[in-house]
């Protein structure tokens, strides 16, 4: 989380524009988010297993202001999306949801009110340069950029880090109805310029790897195949991770509450025990948690090789274990593989189309995006 003066100075200056032209004011307050990409953990954070992500460089923007003489009630609360060139209308005493965007805003505003008193009359505007549905984490990044922007237009004392990822988590677990884990948020608050994020996500303990002995390019490539997360896949995932921990449980003898307390030799003894299409995804988070903790350890040592080898590895299992890869995605993991100078790529976030990220040495880095494109458009 950064404010102004930092290096998405462009993208919150937008962002000042928008709310001007929008609302006739100046804006109090403009702060940025970042999205991210997950290198490696993928579906992983809501099995309470381990995750390894990197923030980007792009990010949603928020200004906001309260208006002149309004305040109190939580009613009069408007906010103007540039991206989607739409405005809403809030009202925090109507918990209903909209069924559209505005409903990741709503949900923080409802969470910022359960801290303290409610946001009162508030006007906000939001740009962004992140695409949507490409797993890159625009929504946890709209979250976090407008909790920022009201918190700071507000007066609300701002909650610690941990707590501030918790709060847009809620905010979209339960008002928006996506049943995601904290990576999403964790990685938009926590990430830094030049470093990898490593967090457990039972324990929410977490480090900051340096890039050592020197920091790749982190290439997104987005397919534009849009997935939806509300759609009902993302929840049938989690659903059948969370079948398999129960039946593990019963097999050993012990309560599981998360796929992360199940080890490889454990899941192989009782696989059996497991409906096939359960098992098949199990496998893929219990394996993806050992590629998690391998991968650490590779990032600490400065082994890059090892650790792009690991992220193909991770692709290959979401593919055909997990069942959220896609042809586009498929592709572009198999062009980049064998491109000079690419150490690994795979899908990023939930899959089902959205982007995939590739790490590259940052002498490669143009080329690899040229070829990625120009195959790309010869098969889509």
């Amino acid at each position: 989380m950064t404010l102004a003066g930092d290096p998405k100075a462009a993208l919150l200056r937008r962002a000042g524009e928008v709310f001007t032209g929008r609302f006739d004011a100046a804006p109090d307050v403009v702060a940025f988010a970042p999205g991210r990409v997950e290198i490696l953990g993928n579906h992983t954070d809501y099995n309470g297993g381990w995750i390894i992500s990197v923030a980007l460089d792009l990010g949603v923007a928020a200004a906001a202001a309260r208006p002149m003489g309004e305040s109190g009630g939580g009613a009069g609360i408007a906010v103007y999306s540039e991206t989607l060139d739409s405005e809403r209308t809030l009202s925090l005493s109507d918990a209903r949801r909209a069924g559209d965007w505005s409903d990741y805003v709503k949900g923080v505003l409802l969470e910022l009110g359960r801290r303290g008193p409610p946001s009162g009359a508030l006007r906000m505007a939001l740009a962004s340069d992140l695409p949507v549905g490409s797993g890159v984490s625009s929504s946890a990044a709209l979250e976090v950029a407008v909790a920022s922007a009201a918190i700071a237009a507000t007066g609300q004392a701002p909650p610690d880090r941990l707590e501030f990822a918790r709060l847009c988590q809620r905010a979209e677990a339960d008002f928006v109805g996506v049943p995601c884990g904290i990576l999403d948020q964790f990685s938009s608050i926590f990430g830094v310029a030049g470093g990898f994020l490593f967090l457990d996500c039972a324990t929410h303990e977490h480090a900051e790897i340096t890039c050592a002995p020197s920091c790749p390019s982190v290439l997104v490539a987005d397919t534009g195949v849009r997935h939806e997360l509300v759609d009902g896949r993302y929840a049938d995932l989690r659903a059948s991770c969370e079948r398999a921990a129960t039946r593990l449980g019963v097999a050993l003898g012990r309560p599981i509450r998360f796929l992360r307390d199940v080890s490889v030799e454990e899941l192989e003894r009782h696989a059996e025990a497991i409906d096939p299409r359960d098992r098949a995804r199990a496998e893929h988070v219990v394996l993806e948690n050992e590629r998690v903790l391998e991968g650490r350890r590779a990032l600490e040592s400065g082994n890059l090789t090892l650790l792009g080898e690991l992220m193909l590895e991770s692709h290959a299992s979401s593919r055909d274990l997990l069942g959220n890869s896609c042809e586009e995605l498929d592709l572009l993991v198999d062009t980049a593989r064998d491109l000079p100078g690419v150490l690994g790529a795979k899908l990023s976030g939930g899959g089902f189309g959205g982007a995939t990220v590739t790490l590259v040495d940052p002498t490669r880095a143009d080329a690899t995006r040229e070829r990625l494109v120009e195959t790309f458009a010869r098969r889509f």
